[in-house]
């Protein structure tokens, strides 16, 4: 179900007394725009209760064209609240207190009431940074509390110093169930240019420590990281049943580490780490994951010194800590990682890491299948530790040129001449008459599509592609900056689309002044129904196309369904 707003009426304000004025007395449906210019010192706590139907909105009068300068940070709390459009830049005065500075925007008012279904969306914060003498101060951009939040559509640039640039906080045991997707994640660089360091430079952390063993429910899609050195946790996941797809790293360092908390999911993620020091794909540790259909190119896991380092490689099994608390290593129980794809990388799967000599728990009851890796330089996969258990196996795994520690025929892995990968227009695909076509082993119930989106035969495929597929959903790259992904792709919600990536469907322009056009990627839409926000219909339209317009010049202004 999609909301649709026709023909908003707004209120304009252009001082900050004006906006706190406004945000006071704003009511469900409120609309509150802030007018071009920039804007000094906005210091705001958001509490306002709006619905589904119709949300509290504060916006840029027009997007790109409202600038939040000196020290500006925003307060949300309430529930149904967007906030989008603004441009975050040029900071100064930055308060440091307790070797923190207070996050650019907090899902939590100044009276710590948290947010619930609020929504802050195509805004850009842009090099938001402390003083030099400030870097080692924690300094959070955006902190997540609440529960069914969302970021999206937005482009945070330049990060320095340490803290994340989102940290969804996970405090308590209670569900978060945020979303955050397609946004723009670049050109962050570590403090004193060392990415061995410090600690909490991560892009996105999920969860802490001390609530890892509960349940988060957050998924992460159809983000790109690019340019990006911090530390050796790109992403931090720290607690439970997650979900991180569809995103693409380039021209980075570290990985997307699953660093505690359990039952997460890892898959249709692209990594292009082009050959950067210390960078890996995927680090696990904990129980209950699947990591699937993830392709993985250039790591070279050594730290810039040329030493190895026991937290990189395409895809990282860590050893766990007897008797570990919660801020150690779990050990991995019952772990998943089949069908991925890994290129020209130095150490492909590693099973069996460490990071210090008290790991000692091996890996239990893991299954690593029907993976495929081209050219890896040290090893395609390199077995530290064996892992445990009875359901512990490793089969139906290919590799071309490349050493391993497996034994070729046995369990049908097995090492090619030739043949595996061809080059593609972005990453290698899979050849004409190629080892992997309907080589996998195993039924997995959750491997029903391949990386591009392609559906997967009952005789499947190795690796992250299923030959002859015919999916569309590639790697992000610049040009999809501003257009499909980051501040702008959505053309500030007035004149452009919005995308529901799943469903494949757009429907623009929202709010409307009389016109809606729907478009859906390969399927017709079918039928259309819209209704008020009493859940009375109003409209029905069957389009047998997957283009259409509708005419809803004679609905009155409002929220509609």
């Amino acid at each position: 179900m999609l909301l649709i707003v026709v023909n908003a009426n707004a209120q304009l304000v252009s001082t900050k007394a004006e906006l706190q004025n406004a945000i006071s007395n704003a009511t469900p449906g409120a609309v509150i725009e802030l007018a071009d210019g920039t804007w000094y010192n906005v210091q705001i706590s958001i509490n306002v209760n709006g619905t589904s139907s119709q949300p509290c909105i504060i916006k840029a009068q027009n997007p790109g064209h409202v600038f939040f300068e000196g020290r500006s940070n925003i307060s949300i709390g309430g529930s149904y609240i967007i906030f989008e459009g603004v441009v975050f830049q040029n900071p100064s005065g930055l308060i440091s207190s307790s070797g923190r500075i207070e996050p650019i925007i907090e899902f939590r008012d100044t009276s710590n009431n948290d947010c619930f279904n609020c929504h802050v969306r195509n805004i850009k914060i842009d090099s938001y940074n402390g003083t030099i003498s400030q870097e080692e101060d924690i300094f959070k951009w955006i902190i997540i509390y609440g529960a069914y939040n969302e970021i999206s559509y937005s482009s945070f640039l330049g990060k320095k110093g340490v803290g994340s640039i989102v940290n969804d906080n996970h405090n308590n045991s209670t569900p978060d169930y945020s979303k955050i997707h397609h946004n723009y994640i670049a050109d962050r660089v570590p403090v004193g240019g060392n990415i061995n360091g410090f600690n909490d430079q991560d892009a996105i952390r999920i969860g802490v420590s001390t609530t890892s063993l509960s349940d988060s429910f957050t998924e992460v899609y159809d983000n790109f990281f690019n340019n990006w050195s911090g530390e050796v946790e790109i992403i931090s996941n720290k607690c439970g049943s997650n979900k991180y797809y569809n995103n693409t790293f380039r021209d980075y360092q570290g990985t997307l580490t699953l660093r505690h908390g359990n039952n997460s999911e890892v898959y249709n993620n692209y990594f292009f780490a082009e050959n950067n020091t210390f960078s890996g794909g995927i680090r696990v540790i904990g129980e209950d994951h699947k990591i699937y259909n993830n392709y993985i190119e250039g790591v070279n896991h050594r730290k810039p010194n040329g030493s190895g380092s026991g937290a990189t490689g395409g895809i990282n099994v860590s050893n766990g800590q007897p008797n570990s608390a919660l801020n150690e290593y779990y050990q991995v129980k019952n772990v998943q990682i089949v069908n991925n794809t890994l290129v020209n990388c130095d150490l492909g799967i590693r099973v069996g890491t460490k990071v210090k000599s008290t790991l000692s728990l091996a890996p239990e009851n893991l299954v690593i299948a029907n993976n495929i890796m081209l050219n890896s330089s040290d090893s395609a996969l390199e077995e530290t530790t064996a892992p445990i258990g009875d359901s512990s196996i490793y089969e139906g795994n290919i590799t071309q040129n490349g050493n391993w520690d497996l034994t070729n025929g046995m369990n049908s892995n097995q090492t090619v001449g030739s043949g595996l990968l061809t080059t593609g227009n972005d990453f290698y695909r899979l050849a004409i008459e190629s080892a992997a076509i309907d080589a996998g082993v195993g039924t997995y119930s959750f491997l029903t599509k391949d990386i591009l989106y392609g559906g997967r035969e009952e005789a499947f495929d190795a690796g992250a592609e299923e030959f002859g597929a015919n999916g569309t959903v590639g790697p992000y790259d610049l040009s999809n900056v501003g257009r499909t992904i980051g501040f702008g792709a959505l053309e500030t919600l007035s004149v452009g689309k919005l995308n529901y990536r799943n469903d494949a469907i757009q429907l623009y322009p929202v709010p409307s002044h009389g016109v809606l056009n729907l478009e859906k990627s390969k399927t017709t839409i079918g039928e259309i129904k819209i209704f008020d926000t009493l859940g009375k219909l109003l409209h029905t339209q069957i389009i047998k196309s997957n283009r259409g317009i509708i005419d809803i010049s004679h609905f009155s202004r409002g929220v509609y369904l």
